[in-house]
């Protein structure tokens, strides 16, 4: 266990630490060799995390070697667990700069993943943001690429085990992806399945996540749209409108805009043309 020897080597020269040292080393090694959960290894170090001097100590020690911790040394988990609980500015700058920062960089993504168990855990401990940031937008940018049609070096599962962990990540993902595929529908059915979800998952988590139904929000994007056309593009004909905002007809493009704007398609375009007019005089004045 190269963090534990590390550690006992420390304790052998700073022996007014040594009894500290050498307990949290015991319970690395048996944290370890019990194979306990990322939430009982947070809950057992917790109370090793208040010696500021000695949690110091331990972060000197890990950044003294040129090797990065990772996943490959066996104690890497509860040492991780510890710092994390430690609020003092060293403990969460060494692992939001020295460690999840790196690991970013070299795409690193099973010790980001760890980390997201970590701090899932550890949720709402506000001084963790930084790294919470850090990681969310390691696998955001990597699920926005994907979206894309962008190769990214992560898997599909992988992104959807983060997302399943981080609640902020779930959010920002399900927001990315109903600002691209809203463009595609005005149908709440059709944009969860766009979405990958089932019809009553989404609608719960879009209520949860916009504070309004799925058909009310796209109800309000298809008048916004409509508006637009109507005031930015005012060569178009009603009837070019209405095609573009996926109506059948004219006729129910004329009761769609009656009912929930209370005015005929004729009127807003008479309010856009002259919405466009104003804005055309005002550009001409600023000009001048």
């Amino acid at each position: 266990m190269r963090l534990t020897a590390l550690l006992r080597h420390t304790a052998d020269i700073y022996p007014i630490h040594s009894v500290s040292l050498h307990s949290i080393a015991d319970k690395a090694e048996e944290l370890v060799k019990k194979r306990y959960s990322v939430s009982r290894m947070v809950r057992e170090m917790e109370s090793f995390a208040h010696d500021a001097e000695v949690l110091r100590l331990i972060v000197g020690t890990f950044k003294s070697v040129p090797v990065q911790p990772t996943l490959k040394m066996r104690d890497y988990k509860p040492y991780m667990a510890l710092v994390a609980c430690s609020p003092e500015d060293f403990a969460f700058c060494y692992l939001c700069n020295d460690l999840v920062a790196v690991y970013e960089t070299e795409c690193r993504t099973p010790e980001l993943m760890f980390f997201c168990d970590l701090l899932r855990c550890m949720r709402g401990r506000s001084y963790l943001n930084c790294v919470t940031n850090r990681v969310c937008d390691y696998f955001f940018r990597a699920r926005r690429d994907t979206l894309r049609h962008i190769s990214s070096p992560l898997k599909g599962s992988e992104m959807q085990y983060a997302e399943s962990r981080l609640k902020e990540l779930e959010k920002a993902v399900f927001r990315l992806k109903v600002k691209m595929y809203k463009w595609h529908t005005f149908t709440a059915e059709e944009l969860a399945g766009m979405c990958g979800m089932s019809y009553s998952h989404f609608r719960s988590r879009f209520e949860e996540y916009y504070g309004c139904s799925a058909t009310d929000w796209l109800r309000q994007e298809r008048i916004s749209r409509i508006k637009e056309d109507l005031s930015y593009r005012p060569e178009l004909a009603l009837k070019e409108v209405a095609e573009r905002n996926r109506f059948l007809s004219a006729s129910n493009f004329s009761d769609f805009c009656n009912q929930q704007v209370l005015k005929t398609p004729g009127e807003l375009k008479k309010e856009g043309y002259e919405e466009w007019c104003e804005r055309r005089m005002k550009y001409w004045n600023s000009e001048s």
